[in-house]
């Protein structure tokens, strides 16, 4: 291969570099070299198809097409960072124009009689990035002003759009990415904004799903609205209900095979469909022990309290875990609770409601509570 592409390589290294072909060039010289390279460029082509035939073995071919990219994207880079640098007389001009063009299309030529075995991992050559970055900027910022105008979650907008702009202002694009790019953003500019502003994020939604967007700031995120969803919901019935509905939005989702914004990282619908199994799951099993183990009826008389259920049972953990309360038979405790306690909401609750709010505390129940108690810490000081 070496061989075969040494003149390409010398011309372009002598171009690129001051103290050759400083000399000037004549218009029928560089006539007479672009002539030559065009031939050269078809004896290329016809050694790759040699190269390709002789080849016995899948891996060959990839190597043997991988390395020929490798080398026409240098070549190109070479020359585009030439025209980007020099300024010399028009027949440079005339000779790099041309020797970019045969190298283009070798490059094309590979790219789709051997689409197989194409590396879309490889960057793209500088030229390609300037020309898609240039298509999709006006595209990107059509899509942030559509966002704006119809999306008010602007954590949403920003965790979509933030990726998206990190590719634009990229100077590495594989082929994978640009085709990437280009087809989330045409999913993107194709949304009805007529609609309501739910309908349109519940769209949004599905495309991210569907191509693939496993951004991890996206994924944490889509899984805290799930979570939130979820922990407004008092009853185990009620959240598994929720869980259920959301995974069977989740997998009635089309994936486009393929497509992944970050290779490294797993699939988001995945993720979020692992999650929403866990979660039903914990509270199947909280369903199981409510049937297993059913309310007794202590007393009709019950303490009325302000709280909430999940406060409730912070509470008495907090009660249980410093070992202010000293009942052995933790399950007996909470049916007592539950069977002698109201809540500002809840003339009677159910024991699997408390079990489950007793091991899964939620975050803004332990700041109510220990606001809660903060306050009877100086009541506390003054009852005389």
């Amino acid at each position: 291969m070496n061989y075969i592409i040494e003149k390409f390589d010398h011309i372009i290294t002598s171009l690129s570099s001051s103290d050759k072909m400083n000399g000037g060039l004549k218009r029928e010289e560089a006539n007479d070299i672009i002539k030559d390279c065009e031939e050269e460029k078809e004896r290329i082509r016809l050694q790759i198809m040699e190269e390709v035939f002789n080849a016995r073995e899948e891996r060959t071919l990839e190597l043997l097409i991988d390395k020929y990219q490798s080398v026409f994207i240098r070549l190109i880079d070479q020359l585009y960072t030439y025209q980007q640098t020099n300024k010399k007389q028009h027949e440079y001009k005339l000779l790099s124009k041309a020797l970019y063009g045969y190298l283009n299309e070798l490059l094309y030529f590979l790219q789709i009689h051997y689409a197989k075995y194409f590396n879309h991992f490889q960057k793209m050559p500088f030229i390609k990035m300037e020309y898609i970055k240039k298509e999709l900027k006006p595209k990107l910022d059509t899509i942030i002003a559509a966002f704006h105008r119809t999306i008010l979650n602007e954590k949403l907008i920003r965790l979509i759009v933030q990726p998206l702009e990190q590719f634009i202002s990229s100077n590495a694009i594989t082929y994978n990415e640009s085709q990437y790019m280009k087809t989330i953003m045409g999913e993107f500019l194709a949304i009805d904004t007529t609609v309501q502003e739910e309908d349109i994020i519940a769209i949004v939604k599905k495309i991210l799903i569907s191509i693939n967007f496993n951004s991890s700031d996206l994924t944490a995120y889509l899984i805290n609205e799930l979570d939130t969803l979820v922990a407004d919901e008092e009853s185990v019935q009620g959240k598994l209900r929720i869980l259920k509905y959301q995974l069977k939005e989740i997998n009635q989702v089309t994936i486009k095979p393929e497509y992944v914004l970050h290779n490294d990282c797993g699939s988001l619908k995945e993720q979020i469909i692992n999650w929403l199994n866990e979660e039903i799951s914990f509270y199947q099993t909280e369903q199981a022990v409510v049937i297993a183990m059913p309310n007794p009826i202590v007393s009709d008389t019950k303490i009325h309290t302000s709280l909430s259920v999940p406060q409730l049972a912070l509470l008495f953990r907090l009660l249980k875990e410093e070992q202010l309360i000293t009942n052995t038979n933790q399950s007996e405790l909470l049916k007592v609770v539950s069977s002698c306690f109201t809540t500002m909401h809840k003339e009677s609750f159910s024991y699997g409601h408390l079990h489950g709010k007793y091991y899964k505390i939620e975050q803004h129940t332990k700041r109510t509570v220990y606001d809660m108690l903060i306050r009877l810490l100086h009541l506390s000081r003054k009852i005389g």
